[in-house]
């Protein structure tokens, strides 16, 4: 796969991470940028595409039946009418590895184009994305919940390996002032990053549907003290856009005697289960 574009930006956000009743300042390492997408869905992350894969411990979610995962049976629930046999959130809910996601159907919609005053597509994103939207009032969410996998690749490799998700990228589309992503850990707030943050850091104009300073990849980078397990993608308008979502995962060691040296070789071998996609 190609370097991370030319259109590349790093930015470092300083947010506050709570552990119990104290609060201490951590870094997130913030880049801006991508690569071209092999499905036509514009960008996705340098470390995995939706077709043709990518490195161990690495899981995409795009919202398209055609590279939906087999261990990952999908569901349509959010699906917009007319999208069904196109459109699925492919790893809702899905048996012991699945990520739970959560949202009221009204607020969010799966689907592929662009509506007026609903949703506008990625830039050059023909396929399906998801969107959550407030209907002209409030703030609206979607959450999606990593502690099952979490759980069961910590179980999988050994009792004394734990893992965190030391990175996430996302497409964000057509960026509004009113979109956050907030990122989570046991409950407690660790990171977010806020429209109004975007578009100053890369000089875009809020809602811009074609603009690469407004339609943008975006990489977290966390350290293991930062890892979370929820993301929370809040709006207060219409709409916030999104697509291939990626995940990697880190391994940490219980301090505990533990075979180090294995339970990485182990993470490798059950990681590559994560990078599989059914191809077109």
């Amino acid at each position: 796969m190609n370097k991370f574009s030319s259109f590349t930006k790093a930015l470092s956000l300083t947010a506050a991470v709570v552990l119990g009743s104290t609060n201490v300042a951590n870094a997130a390492s913030i880049t801006f940028g991508g690569v071209a997408a092999s499905d036509n869905s514009g960008l996705t992350s340098s470390f995995i595409d939706p077709i043709t894969g990518g490195l161990s411990g690495y899981f995409i979610e795009t919202f398209d039946v055609a590279t939906g995962d087999p261990s990952f049976p999908g569901s349509t629930a959010y699906t917009t009418p007319g999208f069904e046999s196109e459109c699925a959130v492919n790893s809702l809910n899905a048996g012991p590895i699945g990520v739970d996601v959560t949202a009221n159907p009204t607020e969010v919609g799966i689907r592929k184009g662009t509506q007026n005053n609903v949703a506008a597509a990625p830039a050059n994103d023909t396929t399906c994305y998801g969107y959550v939207t407030n209907n002209g009032s409030g703030t609206s969410s979607i959450t999606f919940d990593y502690n099952d996998l979490l759980a069961y690749f910590t179980t999988t490799l050994n009792s004394n390996t734990l893992l965190g998700i030391t990175y996430l990228g996302f497409y964000w589309g057509s960026v509004d002032t009113y979109n956050d992503f907030k990122f989570y850990s046991d409950g407690n707030l660790v990171t977010q990053i806020t429209g109004t943050q975007l578009l100053s850091a890369l000089g875009g104009q809020s809602g811009n549907q074609s603009s690469p300073a407004s339609n943008a990849y975006v990489n977290i980078a966390f350290s293991i003290a930062e890892q979370f397990d929820t993301l929370v993608i809040d709006t207060s308008g219409i709409a916030g856009e999104f697509d291939n979502i990626v995940i990697g995962l880190s391994t940490r060691e219980i301090p505990v005697p533990a075979p180090t040296g294995l339970a990485l070789f182990a993470f490798g071998l059950v990681a590559l289960g994560l990078r599989s996609r059914l191809k077109r």
